[in-house]
């Protein structure tokens, strides 16, 4: 049994919308919550409220690329490594601080242990396609990767040539040495194939 007083309560969390979009038969009750009310309401759009980043930034100068840089770990050595690689600090007068833990302090940005530096797009742009082709000549090569490698211009990561033949993959992978290596070698040179070939790839090269 439902009290006056619990009645009331409920009457307070009920509205009647009629243009509410609910899918109810027509001789349904018109009776939704407030929160149903929001739901079906078509001219409220969905949007969650935002929280703004730790370190939160518009960029205002797009001459330079930009990177939050540990100005204090290792004694200050990345930081210093970054400068000797073009790293220069960022000011306010190359981006906007929008929020969050960023702040202009003694003409640089800082956000606890990091501060924004900035290089110039072109250095930047060039060793970053520096690190793709030699990932992709590395990637070409024969019986060889490199571990650890990372695509990151900013990586400290020191990769190393490992070989298919050490382990665990030498029992995976079985070099192929044809017993009459040096007769096919002869015989391939003979028939003209190589030279073909030769011009072949000469030509593909200048297209």
């Amino acid at each position: 049994m439902i009290s006056t007083k619990d009645s009331g309560k409920l009457a307070e969390n009920v509205v009647t919308d009629v243009n509410a979009n609910v899918p109810l038969p027509v001789e349904a009750s018109r009776s939704i919550s407030p929160d149903t009310a929001i739901l079906f309401n078509k001219s409220i759009v969905a949007r969650p409220l935002m929280t703004p980043e730790v370190c939160a930034i518009k960029v205002k100068n797009t001459d330079y690329r930009y990177r939050w840089v540990n100005r204090d770990g290792q004694g200050g050595r990345i930081y210093m490594q970054r400068k000797a690689q073009g790293f220069l600090n960022a000011t306010t007068a190359d981006v906007e601080i929008l929020g969050g833990d960023a702040e202009a302090r003694d003409g640089e940005i800082r956000a606890g242990d990091l501060v924004l530096m900035k290089i110039q797009a072109d250095r930047y742009d060039a060793a970053l396609k520096y690190n793709m082709q030699e990932a992709y000549r590395k990637a070409r090569m024969r019986g060889v990767f490199m571990e650890g490698a990372s695509s990151d211009v900013m990586s400290d990561a020191q990769p190393r040539r490992v070989s298919v033949s050490e382990e665990p993959f030498s029992k995976l992978t079985k070099p192929f040495i044809p017993e009459n290596a040096d007769q096919i070698i002869s015989e391939s040179i003979k028939s003209g194939r190589v030279e073909e070939t030769r011009a072949t790839n000469s030509k593909l090269g200048k297209v």
